[in-house]
């Protein structure tokens, strides 16, 4: 698997305190610089950004990250469902 949106180093250690729910998957919340929240964003093995609920592309830089953190609803989503996955598998 190829991926779009790795982490810099510091989020990588920060992704990997985060609460999985689904095999090295954690659904987070994150903060950017210009003090937007993007929720429901999905971080896999705690080193790339792979999805964001209803959103077809991430719609931020990755440079761009002030925070990830994870709300109430990130540690237990009851939805699993409504993703776009941005990586293609490859054989």
């Amino acid at each position: 698997m190829q991926f779009r949106y790795r982490l810099p180093g510091p989020w990588i250690s920060k992704a990997a305190e985060m609460v999985e729910f689904a095999n090295g998957g954690a659904q987070v919340t994150i903060r950017l610089k210009d003090g937007r929240e993007m929720p429901e964003v999905l971080i896999s093995n705690s080193t790339h950004i792979v999805a964001m609920r209803g959103q077809k592309e991430l719609p931020f830089a990755v440079e761009d990250i002030s925070d990830i953190f994870q709300s109430v609803s990130d540690r237990g989503p009851r939805k699993r469902d409504g993703w776009y996955f941005w990586d293609e598998w490859t054989s």
